[in-house]
């Protein structure tokens, strides 16, 4: 006698099989970073410059957006230490990644660039590297801020400056990372949400990383 098959059954047949990409420990600590940063992004902005001071009244008044706006910066600057730790040993620059840096142009136009990379490529390796180094400009930067009498006028000065600057660099290259991670190459997003992504875009875009994983099997999933 034939084997029934339900509609359920076929479906799932159907579904592309999934690779687990972040842990959700991962994904947590992600997002912690994420969204305080945005919140330090508008603080920043409406604290920074008068066309923006509109989002003072959004947020909460300008009282209480000056003193939270430090603290908050504190919280991101434990997440950015927790993910620091969590990614260091994939963030290694190696040899493959001095050739997909010479390959940049071709990533730009078509997002692959026939390397064989793992689980991060040199961009994003980059980008973690900026982003520790940018939050703890930030950190260093800001401290006078908060406490104004800890250092002379100059020094003052001079921390504002360069917290505004070092704040404007991670502002946009966070636009960079939001566009890549979406719109530029669908599929990636998901990775940061339900923490998986499919067996095509890992070998696509991380084969090396594929491959090992396929051949371990330990971290396949589902939704």
């Amino acid at each position: 006698m034939a084997e029934i098959v339900t509609a359920e059954e076929l479906a799932r047949e159907q579904e592309p099989r999934l690779i687990t990409r972040h842990t959700f420990g991962v994904r947590v600590v992600h997002w912690w970073t994420t969204l305080t940063f945005l919140y330090l992004i508008l603080s920043g902005f409406a604290l920074g410059y008068p066309r923006m001071a509109w989002l003072l009244d959004v947020m909460g008044g300008g009282q209480s957006v000056r003193f939270v706006h430090p603290w908050v910066g504190v919280g991101f600057t434990v997440g950015l230490v927790f993910m620091f730790a969590m990614w260091l040993p994939s963030m290694r620059f190696h040899s493959v990644d001095r050739h997909w840096f010479r390959n940049l142009g071709e990533y730009v136009r078509t997002g692959h660039t026939d390397t064989d990379t793992d689980k991060f490529n040199g961009g994003q390796k980059a980008y973690y590297w900026f982003s520790v180094i940018n939050g703890l400009v930030l950190l260093i930067t800001g401290i006078p801020l908060w406490l104004p009498d800890l250092l002379p006028r100059e020094w003052n000065l001079a921390a504002r400056f360069s917290h505004h600057v070092f704040f404007l660099m991670a502002a946009g290259f966070l636009v960079v990372h939001v566009y890549l991670s979406t719109a530029r190459f669908p599929g990636t997003f998901r990775s940061m949400t339900s923490g998986t992504v499919s067996r095509a875009w890992a070998a696509f875009h991380h084969p090396r990383w594929f491959r090992r994983v396929d051949a371990g099997r330990e971290h396949e999933g589902a939704d």
